[in-house]
């Protein structure tokens, strides 16, 4: 029986998996004339949350953001930035709503948009991820690949189906001209920094990397859903990606559990980074970022930090020996530090040790988050013209890794914990480089989009992570896994 049940499980999971979100909306016209009786949102193509089912009218997710469900139109809203962002959107060919329907006029400064999108402009990288995830490349006209690593989206760029275009400072005329004043754009993603922002009431902030959490940075797949009524498939999305995380976190902490029933120490985990005064003068310090000490916890570790008196991380001078001995007891040292040629600069452990001036703790792992980088040199020959000096080479983790804590801390774990959990597949994104193990960089072009769309496509690289060889991975814990998973995505 419990077999039966995980079979029937796994095909619901995988039939789930494999949702379909394709576009069937009939937009309102004469011969579609608006019904103000009907939910043009049904109950279920809304935000779900806390793995309740879809249709609630008023949604808040992580006090972040919120979505209210009106007949013909909802609301998004931005609450992490002050004032909050309103963006109104209405079912496409229905007129601008000027009341909510309580009689409340809507909010002055709220920017209206038809949904769903038809076209947008994208200038920063990670906003590009969510929409490749939701299978909405096709909706990206405008792009500046300057810092992308995706092998589609790299691919679709080289092909044209993408216009490249740079959205930086020395490029914001051209920028402006390619979002603003095009037709065949309706929607231009930027953030609270105004990366690749229009400057016109095209633009929406749109903040995942803003959030302390890493499944509360990935959970932001929900808002800019709404742009493109894919509710259903963000609500899917998310749950196998917390369902996946979950099962990892669950796994390491059993992992945790045994290293400490043989009487060693709880291991530690340390985020090292570069920081840089007022003079621009360069230091260490080790990263206090609140989603970054939750994957140490989440990966069965004491996170490392060093704060001054304010809370602030402290600053090491890079010809002390003050990172060595905050690093003394570390058992995992992740760098961060950027490099524009790691594959060539920090391709071996001498070379990374020697740039941070450190000795690791004796059976001590290093390693750094560009495992997996992509080669701009397969770009088109127009991008380049317009964003001459670039340095080449994209780090994936700068990029989904926003998007993909299961991913994340799969790595992390698979590097603390290698006989708990599995590599993570070659098709699939990896991010942490293991360093003492003599791990170099992966390099992938544009020719890898095959791969990639495929495990994107699968759900290849989270169902990896949920059914595997590992000690956690029995039957009843396969199946338990399930259950909540189904839970998540069609409600109890």
């Amino acid at each position: 029986m419990a077999r039966h049940t995980a079979i029937f499980a796994l095909a619901a999971f995988l039939a789930l998996a494999a949702f379909d979100g394709a576009d069937a909306t009939t937009c309102i016209s004469s011969s579609n004339p608006l019904d103000n009786n009907k939910e043009y949102f049904s109950v279920t193509d809304r935000v779900a949350v806390d793995g309740t089912a879809a249709g609630s009218a008023e949604v808040t997710v992580a006090g972040d953001f919120s979505i209210t469900y009106h007949k013909h139109f909802k609301v998004l809203k931005n609450l992490l930035v002050t004032p909050a962002k309103t963006y109104v959107l209405r079912m496409c060919g229905s007129d601008v709503p000027t009341k909510y329907p309580n009689g409340t006029a809507i909010e002055s400064d709220a920017k209206h948009f038809s949904v769903p999108v038809k076209g947008v402009g994208v200038g920063g990288s990670i906003p590009m991820a969510f929409l490749e995830q939701l299978d909405l490349l096709d909706k990206i006209k405008v792009a500046d690949p300057q810092y992308v690593h995706s092998p589609c989206i790299r691919n679709a760029e080289k092909a044209g189906t993408i216009l490249g275009q740079g959205s930086g400072h020395l490029h914001a005329a051209g920028w402006a001209n390619k979002t603003k004043d095009n037709d065949a754009v309706e929607l231009v993603v930027t953030d609270s920094w105004n990366t690749g922002a229009c400057s016109c009431d095209k633009d929406v902030v749109f903040d995942p990397s803003t959030d302390d959490t890493p499944l509360g940075r990935a959970e932001w797949i929900k808002y800019i859903s709404t742009f493109f009524n894919e509710e259903g498939r963000a609500n899917v999305a998310f749950a196998r990606e917390k369902a996946a995380y979950d099962a990892t976190k669950k796994i390491a902490k059993d992992a945790a559990d045994v290293h400490a029933s043989l009487q060693k120490p709880k291991k530690k985990c340390a985020w090292v980074n570069e920081a840089y005064d007022s003079n621009w003068n360069s230091y260490w310090k080790l990263d206090i970022a609140p989603y970054k000490l939750a994957y140490c916890a989440d990966a069965g570790m004491e996170a490392v930090t060093d704060k001054d008196s304010q809370g602030y991380a402290k600053n090491y001078v890079k010809s002390g020996n003050r990172l060595t001995n905050a690093l003394a007891d570390v058992d995992v040292v992740i760098d961060e530090t950027y490099d524009s040629d790691p594959a060539t600069n920090l391709d071996t452990k001498e070379k990374v040790l020697a740039k941070l001036g450190i000795t690791l703790k004796e059976g001590a792992v290093l390693l750094r988050l560009d495992r997996e980088l992509s080669d701009n040199s397969a770009t088109s020959t127009k991008f380049y013209e317009i964003n001459s000096g670039n340095s080449g080479i994209n780090w994936a983790w700068s990029e989904s890794g926003v998007l993909r804590p299961a991913h994340v801390l799969q790595g992390l774990v698979h590097a603390v914990w290698p006989n708990s959990v599995k590599e993570i597949d070659p098709a699939c994104v990896d991010y942490f480089r293991d360093v003492t193990a003599g791990e170099k960089p992966v390099v992938k072009d544009h020719t890898h989009c095959t791969k990639w769309d495929k495990a994107n496509a699968d759900a290849q690289c989270v169902t990896n992570i949920i059914f595997r060889d590992s000690p956690a991975a029995k039957p009843s814990f396969i199946v338990a896994i399930l259950v909540a998973l189904v839970v998540a995505l069609i409600g109890a």
